[in-house]
């Protein structure tokens, strides 16, 4: 088995040393933190994590709004617009100690960055509710760099925006490659069709957050008031949740970087430059021909 044997280790790091090195795991990249050994001892661990019938799993790529939508879906379930006085890496698979999650109260509201063979074996199985949100990828690199910028001690990138874009458009960054991401999970959904899946964008979460939230609201089976759906678009708009979060990593002497910058959508104009705009063109329509997917730009 792939897990058993000692993995190779693949340097991409730039000629200025800026970069990530990676091993292959089932196929996919995985960045190495401490030791592939460590890394995979932890795959294998949340594979075999227990999850409850009541549970909602959030899948995202980094960047992608997963943040965002674990308020969200966490407000939907209490019933209210208050805040979760927990961070939300708690709640999420493939993170340290995330065995946290189980001490969490059902139901509780999961979330993951991991691809779709790396979750818990008995997620098809127990047909727990999925949420796939997706976001334009232009605007996921610019958000993306920002976010290792601001967490040098732990991402120790110290690169220059068009560094991190040239890694970004190969997949050679945490998470691997976001085309491979997408189409990943667009396969999970296909071979598991009796799974409850439901796809998100980013961009109309944003646009229309209040028909995006009944939406969630329903799949999940949680009956609302359109006040209630009004009151949490408020309380989880951008400047709102800013806020919150700032406060919530106060109150835990949480040394972590905020998670939340602009939220803006079409951001990536005031950093990616014409030349790179069209090989990311090229790059992203030639990942996802046959796809069907459409991103919002702007």
């Amino acid at each position: 088995m792939e897990s058993q044997q000692t993995p190779e280790i693949l340097d991409y790091r730039n000629e200025n040393g800026q970069g990530w090195s990676f091993y292959k795991h089932n196929g996919l990249l995985r960045t190495i933190r401490t030791t592939p050994e460590a890394d995979m001892e932890m795959i294998r661990n949340v594979q075999k994590f227990e999850l409850r019938d009541d549970d909602v799993i959030i899948a995202a790529y980094p960047k992608c709004g997963t943040h965002w939508l674990w308020e969200i879906v966490t407000m939907l379930r209490a019933g209210n617009s208050e805040y979760h006085k927990k961070s939300k890496e708690i709640a999420m698979l493939g993170m340290p100690k995330f065995e946290r999650a189980n001490e969490l109260p059902s139901p509780r509201v999961l979330n993951s960055h991991l691809h779709f063979c790396h979750l818990p074996e008995k997620l098809v199985e127990k047909r727990i509710k999925t949420i796939f949100i997706m976001r334009n990828p232009k605007d996921v690199s610019v958000s993306y760099f920002n976010h290792v910028n601001g967490l040098k001690e732990i991402f120790h990138f110290d690169g220059t925006y068009s560094e991190y874009l040239d890694l970004f458009l190969e997949g050679k960054v945490p998470g691997g490659g976001y085309a491979d991401y997408v189409k990943d999970w667009q396969q999970a959904k296909q071979d598991n069709p009796d799974l409850p899946f439901l796809t998100l964008f980013y961009e109309n979460l944003k646009k229309d957050p209040v028909k995006n939230i009944k939406t969630v609201a329903e799949f999940i089976g949680e009956s609302v008031t359109d006040e209630l759906c009004e009151q949490i678009a408020e309380a989880c708009s951008f400047k709102k949740l800013k806020v919150a979060d700032t406060e919530v990593k106060e109150e835990m002497a949480d040394p972590t970087h905020i998670i939340y910058r602009k939220g803006e959508v079409g951001d990536w104009k005031n950093w990616i430059t014409v030349a790179q705009n069209e090989r990311f063109d090229d790059v992203i329509d030639r990942n996802l021909e046959g796809t069907g997917i459409v991103f919002t730009y702007e």
